[in-house]
């Protein structure tokens, strides 16, 4: 455990230093936030409410999907798993650190969303903050797997950034968080369940605000649960026949 929380913090102070983490983390979330709060704010009050929610599972998306699996694909592209793995660093572990800095800039980067909305923009304050958090880190956790799965998957950093587009852009599109899902084509409506953005947001506003939704907010939660239990078991099978297949 005490070289697991060693190479986390060598991990959390890299990540401080690269520019990659640091925008899809940080400054473009934030920005993005800044300047969707302002325009939800004005435009629809009833999204400004729940700025907070829609705006973290922006952030979360972004940083998790097209940031994440980068720094995986760059290890594996140099050698440097392999290099770990040959002084006795399991690959599995040096993923589980990946995970587990996205988890800690993510988490952060939302508390200063939930923080600031209600300062900034005069957005809601959930009814229960313990209910927030808790899909807050149910969606966190799916979001890393997903990230996780498309860096192992992924054969070099431009396959990477194409199927990290592919899950981001219909989260952004399709689950609600910048205009109702109920404005969509019912197909469009329904391609929209195959991301965990969807049900986040159902569970944000079901659970945390108490407010009306399309799908039964605890289910929801579930669904996010599920996707991110199969993605880390996916993404777990994927890395180890590939190490295996990279021995032989």
């Amino acid at each position: 455990m005490n070289a697991f929380l060693t190479y986390l913090w060598i991990q959390l102070k890299m990540d401080v230093r690269d520019r990659a983490i640091l925008l899809h983390f940080y400054l473009v979330p934030l920005l993005f936030f800044f300047v969707m709060g302002a325009v939800f704010s004005s435009i629809n009050p009833l999204m400004g409410a729940t700025l907070a929610a829609s705006m973290t599972i922006f952030s979360v998306t972004m940083g998790a999907v097209m940031g994440l699996p980068a720094p995986i694909v760059r290890m594996r592209e140099s050698g440097t798993l392999r290099a770990f793995e040959v002084n006795g660093i399991p690959g599995l572990a040096v993923l589980s650190v990946q995970a587990v800095s996205a988890f800690i800039h993510l988490f952060l980067v939302s508390a200063v969303i939930y923080t600031t909305s209600p300062l900034l923009f005069h957005s809601e304050i959930p009814q229960s903050p313990g209910l927030y958090f808790a899909v807050l880190a149910v969606f966190l956790a799916a979001s890393i797997g997903i990230g996780l799965l498309i860096g192992v998957v992924a054969r070099n950093q431009s396959f990477a950034t194409m199927l990290s587009m592919v899950i981001f852009l219909p989260s952004l599109l399709l689950s609600g968080i910048m205009f109702p899902a109920s404005m969509l084509p019912t197909s469009f409506m329904w391609l929209g369940r195959i991301f965990p953005a969807t049900y986040a947001l159902q569970s944000f506003l079901g659970l945390a605000y108490q407010t009306t939704t399309n799908m039964d907010a605890t289910l929801s939660l579930g669904i996010v649960a599920g996707m991110g239990l199969l993605v880390f078991a996916l993404a777990i099978r994927w890395f180890g026949s590939v190490r295996r297949g990279e021995r032989s």
